[in-house]
């Protein structure tokens, strides 16, 4: 996952940069190490070393000492200051001569009235003044009658088709901690390291902030914050982190207000359900459940202090995603806290630093995040900043998109050996709705793991897959799946593609070329048919890609994504209707109002129903006995198509069942690796049967529509072998002979017959 921003509740005001630990610190906080034996040891080290190397020009600077540092400060200071009141001094003396020249003019009061007089218009003047300073400070600042309801920022539900919770991203409204249910260290973690006079102080700690003032003094910069746990909360639920002294005060006065109004218990309550730890997690029950797979109130000591240390800075800290040393460095600071103020003996400090940390390190959104990308958009537009809670009800079929992950990882894993790294599955149901979404093996930024999305952004040439366009074409211009075309070499000027394997299977019938991913065949039909239609066809099916009529059309040698070829095939198991994919059908406030729902834009025809029966046959003999056999389902009626590109880049595998259409690729990022003979057959079609198996599992077995008796007594009766010469359409460019009437039927096999073509392919 992407690292998130720090959140809003991050006080900046006591989040200094994190500091490399040295070797000696590293082991120091290891467990079973005694924290501060070891710092003093390494301290004691550096002195040695230094006193040894002090003449050595390789010898590191040393930090400078109280005395330097405070001399550096005014020395900075005064760089700056001293211009800056150098002009003040000029500006409040020309104002102070204009004003004295005035008062010199006021005579001072001569009796009773003229004083009482004054003495108003002084009031009066005092009054505008706190007035004005109390509007600036309260003038846009939210209400605080129901701390319960307030919230910061939006938090947003996610749900699949089934209702099922996907993921809560934001500040959850959360109801507060029962501190009564949860051990006592768990609270006096925080209380140690965050406000260790939160029982004593009224919401603001004066004391606090003189040492932390003090510390910041004698470090020269920032190290310390005197924010209390009121503080942070009024922050956290009612204003922004914007770095002002209005917000400053403005926290001051909410702080004062809560105070007036809750427990102790109560603050701290809330505070613990609000704040932010990291990676998504709101509040300490999340937290527990998001780095422990447990509730909060089963922590242990160790994981208590790694939470309070977290709060600091959750997204430099969080333990899953960055080393686990500046986590445990920051908790070891916390359990000697909590020593100092007597919440726990030195003995429980030294158990907890021996207990060995597992930090879950499973991604909420797992491979959900190529999802989230893609929905994001519509997101952004529809909800942008809103401050409200919002439920998503997307289209995703939580079993389905992991039975999907699950297939591409095994599969892929299993073929490393042939030179293939990457998949990608996309399943679109009769609308376009997306079922599931896998964009690559791994979501995220670390080695190993990627945001770019193989089914939107990855474009790729299609191979065979891309004959759908073609033969559909061919079928609305008055073609068959019994018109007879020869399985022979062809020259087009002096472009001669040829068989890979120089065999050619003479006159075959479409249905037995589709089936067996015959090239010469399709080049044949696509010149006959014309590119320009071909073309059409894709366009009006869904497919937004540049493609140009250059001769290589016919086989698939044109970039396009997962997305668009599958969203093209899902026309044929609706219907015949062009779909739109889409990831979300309603958007609503948690309250139920709905602010955004799906509607198809164009829900448009685009394949005619004998056109459509046609191609079924075809598409169905592709998998019953052609080239995607390993993609069959016992009980489940399907068609696809397989496809190859040249040298084996890439492999494909899209195949739909009346309701639910996916495609799969496989390949590698680098374009320029060549797998081990992968075809669309074999990997790609292992992936679709794996994952088919478990999306189907609600939808009823249907039969697919094949073409009907009146559909069989359509074109020219010499097609259908009634005659010994073949007819064909006009032939445009290509030198075709004549061929006799007769079909070549090749044995079943899973053999994907797009590579078969010349060096140009």
């Amino acid at each position: 996952m992407a690292d998130e921003p720090d959140p809003p509740n991050t006080d900046d005001d006591k989040a200094p940069p994190p500091v490399a630990p040295s070797d000696e610190a590293a082991a120091s906080a290891a467990p079973g190490a005694a924290p501060t034996a070891g710092r003093e040891e390494a301290v004691g080290a550096g002195e040695a070393a230094t006193r040894e190397g002090a003449t050595s020009e390789n010898a590191p600077p040393q930090p400078p000492d109280f005395g330097q540092r405070v001399a550096a400060f005014f020395d900075g200071a005064r760089m700056m200051i001293v211009p800056a009141l150098m002009l003040a001094a000029v500006f409040l003396f020309s104002v102070g001569v204009v004003i004295w020249d005035g008062l010199r003019k006021i005579r001072a009061p001569r009796n009773l009235r003229e004083t009482a007089v004054w003495a108003g218009w002084g009031a009066g003047a005092t009054a505008a003044v706190a007035a004005g300073f109390f509007f600036y400070v309260t003038w846009g600042m939210p209400s605080a009658r129901d701390v319960w309801e307030a919230r910061q920022g939006q938090s947003i539900t996610f749900v699949d088709r089934d209702n099922t919770v996907l993921l809560i991203e934001g500040a959850e409204n959360a109801l507060p901690v029962n501190l009564a249910q949860l051990p006592d260290y768990v609270s006096q973690a925080f209380l140690a390291i965050e406000d260790r006079r939160f029982y004593q102080h009224m919401g603001v700690d004066i004391g606090g902030l003189m040492r932390a003032g003090g510390a910041n003094l004698r470090a020269g910069r920032v190290v310390q914050g005197g924010s209390t746990i009121t503080q942070q909360l009024a922050k956290n639920i009612f204003l922004t982190n914007e770095r002002t002294w209005r917000r400053k005060l403005q926290e001051v006065a909410l702080a004062l207000w809560l105070e007036g109004q809750y427990s102790k218990d109560d603050i701290l309550a809330l505070y613990l359900s609000r704040v932010y730890f990291g990676a998504g997690a709101y509040g300490i029950e999340a937290a527990a459940q998001r780095y422990f797979d447990r509730p909060a109130r089963e922590l242990t000591l160790a994981q208590a202090a790694v939470l309070a240390g977290l709060v600091k800075a959750p997204s430099r800290l969080n333990p899953a995603q960055q080393d686990q040393a500046a986590a445990r460095g920051r908790a070891v600071v916390v359990l000697n806290e909590m020593v100092s103020l007597n919440y726990i003996t030195p003995e429980e400090r030294e158990a907890a630093l021996n207990e060995p940390l597992a930090i879950s390190q499973e991604n909420p959104w797992q491979n959900l995040g190529y999802f989230r990308d893609y929905i994001d958009p519509l997101l952004d537009e529809v909800i942008g900043d809103a401050r409200d809670d919002f439920i998503v009800e997307t289209t995703l079929d939580l079993t389905a998109q992991r039975a999907g992950e699950a297939a591409v990882n095994r599969v892929v894993a299993e073929g490393g050996e042939r030179r293939v790294s990457q998949g990608a599955l996309v399943s679109l149901d009769g609308d376009g709705g997306v079922r599931a979404m896998i964009g690559g093996l791994a979501y995220g930024k670390e080695d190993g793991e990627s945001e770019f999305n193989r089914v939107t952004q990855a474009q790729r040439q299609p191979g065979s897959s891309f004959k759908f366009f073609i033969y559909l074409a061919a079928m609305e211009q008055g073609f068959t799946p019994w018109t007879v075309r020869d399985d022979a070499p062809i020259t087009i000027g002096d472009w001669s593609p040829g068989n890979y394997e120089e065999k050619y299977n003479g006159p075959v019938q479409l249905t037995s070329a589709f089936q067996h991913s015959m090239n010469m065949v399709a080049i044949r039909v696509a010149l006959e048919t014309g590119g320009a239609n071909v073309i059409d066809v894709a366009r009006r099916l869904g497919v937004r890609s540049p493609l140009f009529n250059y001769r290589s059309l016919a086989l698939g040698a044109q970039e396009m994504n997962l997305m668009e070829l599958t969203a093209s095939y899902a026309a044929m198991s609706n219907g015949g209707y062009r779909v739109e994919p889409h990831g979300v059908v309603r958007i609503r406030r948690a309250s139920g109002q709905t602010v955004w729902r799906w509607r198809p834009e164009n829900r448009t025809r685009v394949i005619e129903d004998r056109q459509r029966r046609y191609m079924n046959l075809l598409m169905s003999r592709a998998v019953e006995a052609g080239t995607g056999t390993r993609a069959r389902i016992e009980g489940r009626a399907i068609g696809g198509k397989t496809g190859t590109t040249n040298d084996y880049r890439d492999a494909w595998f899209i195949g739909f069942t009346p309701g639910l259409t996916t495609g799969v690729w496989v390949g590698n990022d680098d374009h320029r690796i060549r797998m081990a003979r992968v075809t669309g057959g074999q990997l790609p079609a292992e992936i679709w049967r794996e994952y088919m198996e478990v999306a189907l599992r609600r939808l009823p077995a249907e039969p697919i529509e094949l073409p009907t008796a009146e559909d069989y007594a359509v074109g020219p009766a010499m097609e259908r072998g009634i005659e010994g010469v073949v007819q064909r359409p006009a032939v445009v460019g290509a030198p075709i002979g004549p061929s006799a009437l007769g079909t070549v039927e090749n044995p079943p096999d899973d053999r994907d017959r797009s590579l078969d073509f010349g060096p140009e392919g």
